[in-house]
């Protein structure tokens, strides 16, 4: 017996019993076939004959095979070929059920994988069970739709044979690279000629991690100049079982601020401390907002805020309250206008304050209007259009051209030509811009301390002093701009 689609074989002995040698030719109906087709037997020798038979239709074969042989092949002996060929069977189940998986017998098959951390794979195994007696030929396929995509499911064989009355487990992976995906598609397992094939439906959903900071400001209040940093610390966590690559988009090393580690790993629900660290080298007030770019997931912001003295200089201390209010005025269109004019205005009435102290326009020239507050934006809209670049999604006061350098290769000794840089003031106020730099810094912008006036432009020069030859250097330098007046409570 054989399964329609797989092959059977069997063999005897065609045998020269006479005293001359002699050619022989088989002629076999289908689905038999002869190995060798044809030869030649020298008298008194054998040779192996192998009969195959390659059914595809479920039927009773009985037919003769005829060998012909002798001088001209006209003598003849005939050969009675009997095999049964039977459609193969192959029932499919799913090993392990959980509760949403569907394994009713006669309906389609449906496997779940669950919820997978994206560049994760997870197995799960569906066994194929043969009850027929013969062997079961199978192969495996995806759904043809699906192939040009890219596939987050896949199979451990695409074929194979389940022997009579056993069974055999078969894998199927899900590998998720998308994320926040629903995931869903078909293999189809088919046995070989007429058995029936079954729909086997794979579902899953690809989860990310879920990285979250203590919290998103951090305040170093005041330090005097010249004194030892001020530090504070906080964690960051990930509450996923997934394993998340973090990076704080800063350099630690030319910033008055610093974060330690700046860049890391976080395995699954796990938490790192994070030291941060403010050494200021002018008496300013100062506010940068870092973003920590996380591998599949938005990035996260944190605010860090610190103010400088010295014996001379005490600008006004930065707190929490006054983003929050800077942020409303963005909304409002305030904060291209500088602090004394927004205090002749609150005075003469032409601006009120609302509930939570920020500055407004009067309701009464509000009309049915609502002041405006500051909207949500979403972490990546805000990373990509911070104002850096040319689209914003708030005017930017201050801009620099251009935002990125390349001296190329410097062959020395002498130090390049320093490159023009040109900084406008967009607000209606003046402005002073201060340049932070650590004293070994191969790069550096001259003037360190400028005032530019409203809606006005500066020239800057940009100066490269290479330390060491065959060196590659890169840098980020920063600059503080603030108000050029005394800073109104």
């Amino acid at each position: 017996m054989c399964a329609v689609g797989d092959m059977a074989e069997a063999w005897f002995c065609l045998d020269n019993v006479g005293d001359l040698p002699t050619f022989f030719t088989w002629e076999v109906p289908s689905p038999f076939q002869m190995l060798p087709t044809t030869g030649l037997l020298e008298p008194g020798l054998a040779c192996r004959i192998k009969v195959t038979f390659q059914p595809l239709i479920a039927v009773i074969h009985d037919v003769q095979a005829t060998c012909w042989y002798g001088a001209g092949s006209r003598q003849k002996s005939i050969i009675q070929l009997q095999a049964v060929a039977k459609c193969a069977q192959v029932l499919v189940s799913i090993k392990h059920k959980r509760p949403e998986d569907q394994d009713a017998e006669g309906f389609q098959k449906v496997l779940h994988f669950g919820s997978v951390a994206v560049g994760c794979t997870v197995e799960r195994q569906i066994k194929l069970y043969n009850p027929s007696v013969v062997n079961a030929p199978f192969r495996i396929e995806i759904s043809p739709d699906l192939l040009a995509k890219d596939q987050a499911f896949s199979c451990s064989m695409a074929h194979g044979i389940v022997p009579p009355g056993e069974k055999k487990c078969v894998s199927v992976f899900f590998h998720p690279e998308t994320l926040d995906t629903r995931t869903m598609d078909y293999f189809s397992i088919m046995p070989s000629g007429c058995g029936s094939q079954t729909q086997l439906k794979v579902v899953g959903f690809c989860r990310g991690p879920a990285v979250s900071l203590e919290y998103y400001c951090v305040n170093f209040g005041w330090v005097n100049l010249g004194e030892h940093c001020s530090e504070q610390s906080l964690w960051i966590e990930n509450k996923s079982d997934c394993t998340a690559h973090f990076q704080f988009a800063i350099d630690c090393q030319e910033s008055v601020f610093s974060i330690r580690p700046a860049y890391g790993t976080l395995v699954g629900k796990a938490r790192m401390t994070l030291h941060c660290a403010f050494q200021p080298t002018h008496p300013i007030i100062c506010f940068r907002r870092v973003a920590c770019l996380i591998h599949h997931q938005d990035p996260l912001f944190l605010d860090l805020i610190g103010t400088c003295h010295s014996d001379s200089t005490k600008p006004a201390i930065l707190k929490p309250h006054h983003l929050a209010w800077y942020r409303t005025h963005l909304a409002r269109g305030l904060t291209l206008y500088p602090p004394d004019i927004l205090g002749v205005m609150l005075k003469e009435k032409k601006l009120q304050r609302d509930k939570d102290g920020a500055l407004m326009i009067p309701m009464e020239d509000l009309g049915d209007m609502p002041a405006p507050q500051y909207p949500y934006i979403p972490p990546v809209t805000e990373y990509f259009f911070d104002g850096t670049r040319d689209m914003a999604i708030f005017p930017p006061p201050v801009s620099i051209e251009p935002v990125e350098v390349d001296f190329g290769a410097c062959p020395g000794p002498e130090a390049p030509n320093p490159v023009p840089l040109c900084l406008m003031n967009h607000t209606k106020g003046k402005i002073t811009v201060v340049w932070t730099r650590r004293s070994d810094c191969p790069f550096w912008v001259t003037p360190e301390t400028c005032d530019v006036p409203p809606l006005k432009s500066t020239a800057m020069r940009l100066h490269f002093q290479p330390t060491y030859p065959n060196c590659l250097y890169a840098v980020e330098l920063e600059a503080f701009a603030v108000y050029k007046v005394c800073v109104w409570r």
